[in-house]
């Protein structure tokens, strides 16, 4: 199904009491897109993590649990750039104090779930080297209100950030440089491995079993 985006900007000026002039200017802009992108992950959206036995789990520290390699495909109709941002739905089950690739900041845990009100752990994205019609690029972030404002930065952490709760968007994209900024294509790839956490055994909740239950959307955003 083709996506179609149109922004408009509404502008208009209230006048004090005793201004003479009687009238109001309403304007109008937007831009609709040609080209539309699919995203996708290879191998299907679903990460099966398996059985894993609370034997295994140590007892008083966090436990690391096996890497899941993903990767998002977004296909498009028409070389264009494009960036994708990351909504976490299980935020309110991040568990804090867990560390992942040597970060414990919320923007880079995301929630894996509760058991009997006992959150479970969470999880890390470790990003690749993303692609462009097969060629390898560089990974790029804008952090803000939207697209267009602040320039592109290389990232400094291994992980994929998350947008926070107040609206605070973090835009990843990739290109030939950072200084260029995005690059057009037709298929754009952003491997990624999955770092999935559980918090130490000794504070999960016994006698049954524990589902990990991780989600996240990844929001594509033409540029």
């Amino acid at each position: 199904m083709k996506k179609l985006f149109i922004s408009a900007t509404v502008v208009a000026s209230l006048l004090p009491a005793f201004a003479l002039a009687e009238s109001a200017s309403l304007t109008v802009s937007g831009t609709i897109i040609p080209t539309a992108c699919t995203p996708s992950f290879a191998g299907g959206s679903v990460v099966d993590l398996g059985k894993i036995s609370a034997a295994d789990l140590n007892a008083d520290v966090q436990t690391e649990l096996g890497l899941k390699n993903i990767t998002l495909s977004m296909n498009c109709n028409g070389r264009v750039p494009v960036a994708v941002r990351v909504h976490d739905n299980q935020a309110s089950t991040q568990l804090d104090g867990i560390t992942i690739d040597g970060r414990a900041e919320k923007m880079y845990i995301y929630g894996m779930g509760a058991a009997s009100g006992v959150k479970i752990g969470g999880y890390g994205l470790r990003h690749g080297t993303p692609t462009v019609d097969a060629l390898a690029m560089s990974l790029m972030y804008q952090q803000g209100g939207g697209i267009g404002g602040p320039s592109w930065l290389e990232p400094s952490s291994t992980l994929v950030a998350k947008n926070a709760s107040d609206g605070g968007y973090i835009h990843y994209s990739w290109g030939r440089s950072v200084a260029e900024g995005p690059s057009n294509g037709i298929i754009h790839t952003l491997p990624m491995t999955l770092v999935p956490v559980v918090r130490a055994a000794s504070a999960l909740p016994t006698g049954s079993d524990i589902t990990l239950d991780g989600s996240a959307t990844f929001e594509l955003v033409y540029l």
